[in-house]
């Protein structure tokens, strides 16, 4: 699917996911899904529709998978990585 969005548009959702990611962030339940969402797919998500603004790069990281894990696997692996260091 293909949708076509203005640059206003653009700016509005990125600055609603930045927002929505802020807030969620600083609550201790909500912390790590938020860091979650962030690592399977919003991360992606928003840099390609932030590509050639500042934004894009705070999301540079984030690549663009097909095969994400349960939010219960990605904390098994979280703490698995944890506890590793």
């Amino acid at each position: 699917m293909t949708i076509s969005l203005t640059d206003r548009e653009i700016d509005m959702v990125l600055d609603a996911c930045s927002q929505y990611m802020e807030i969620l962030g600083e609550g201790e339940d909500t912390h790590d899904y938020t860091v979650y969402t962030i690592e399977t797919g919003l991360g992606s998500a928003l840099r390609k529709i932030g590509k050639g603004r500042n934004i894009s790069n705070v999301y540079r990281k984030y690549k663009t998978v097909t095969n994400y894990p349960s939010f219960e696997e990605w904390m098994k692996m979280k703490r698995e990585a944890e506890n590793n260091d």
